[in-house]
């Protein structure tokens, strides 16, 4: 089993330059926790999660508010590359597997030799694909 048998195709993705409530809004709209982020030519630049809001308390005033709140950009509170974990297709998915509990990572871009994105592989897709072949052929 290899990355390419598991991944989302295609995914939604972002640019950098992204306002971060445009991102949150579509990640709701979408019901997804992690958007690749590319530049004008598709080339992956970083990844924001669900758990990246997080970071936006890191620019709380003492008074609770976030200054200039409207102009951050997903690049404020994306992981960037290099510091993100990506795959090829051809990855086997337990590498990949062993790879996100090494790494704390709950989302893995699935890249071309170019850095394009070509799809995304999460825990939760990893889990289906176990749960499925420990169910076996009887279910």
């Amino acid at each position: 089993m290899r990355a390419q048998d598991v991944m989302t195709r295609n995914p939604k993705t972002v640019g950098p330059t992204t306002p971060v409530w445009t991102a949150l809004a579509l990640m709701r709209h979408e019901d997804i926790r992690h958007l690749p982020v590319t530049d004008d030519e598709g080339t992956l630049r970083g990844i924001v999660s669900n758990r990246d809001f997080r970071r936006l308390l890191e620019f709380l005033d003492p008074d609770g508010r976030i200054p200039r709140v409207r102009e951050l950009t997903v690049a404020d509170i994306m992981t960037a590359v290099p510091g993100l974990v990506t795959a090829r297709p051809e990855t086997p998915l337990v590498d990949i597997a062993r790879l996100m509990v090494r790494r704390k990572v709950g989302a893995m871009p699935i890249v071309d030799e170019r850095q394009h994105v070509l799809g995304i592989l999460t825990q939760k897709d990893v889990m289906r694909e176990l749960v499925r072949r420990l169910d076996g052929p009887s279910r």
